[in-house]
């Protein structure tokens, strides 16, 4: 099922399209804006960074809060407590 889905995650990223001013572009990597896909995958892949890079990080350089909406993110720390 892995395999699946990662193919599926795969097709889905390589496959973008778009139009402007009545021309037909390939983005033939990364995630293609306004496409109803991106959003989903770019959530996927940020939690995933949440859970394995940045709450340790958090935690080891003494970080106040950390707050994220869509992929805006706003870091509160210390300058006394923390040299990130």
């Amino acid at each position: 099922m892995t395999r699946d889905l990662t193919k599926l995650a795969k097709a889905l990223v390589t496959q973008n399209y778009f139009r402007f001013e009545n021309l037909t572009y390939l983005q033939p990597d990364r995630l293609a804006m306004g496409a109803p896909t991106s959003s989903i995958l770019s959530e996927f892949y940020l939690q995933h960074l949440e859970s394995h890079k940045i709450y340790s990080l958090l935690l080891n350089h003494k970080v106040e809060g950390y707050f994220r909406y869509a992929d805006d993110t706003l870091i509160i720390y210390n300058e006394d407590n923390t040299n990130i």
